[in-house]
């Protein structure tokens, strides 16, 4: 049995980049995507972290906004290191 560990967890708040501004959410769902031997991305999986926007004007068509793992960070400082990395 293949067993996956995550960077956070449902429920974790991480920062993140959103419209070129840095944006503070919580993580409501984790989209793990694994990818079949004989692909270009033959066993790596990606991990995508979701947040559930709560805008009553489309509560029939709720909007989701998707990060990738390497683009989330644990505070607001490690995402600035990350930026600015030289």
């Amino acid at each position: 049995m293949m067993e996956l560990k995550t960077k956070f967890n449902p429920g974790d708040e991480v920062w993140a980049m959103h419209q070129n501004k840095p944006r503070k959410f919580r993580i409501s769902t984790i989209e793990i995507y694994l990818y079949a031997p004989g692909t270009p991305m033959a066993r790596r999986h990606q991990e995508i972290y979701v947040e559930a926007v709560d805008d009553p004007s489309k509560r029939n068509n709720p909007q989701h906004l998707r990060y990738g793992a390497d683009e989330c960070f644990a505070t607001m400082e490690d995402l600035k290191n990350h930026l600015f990395k030289e």
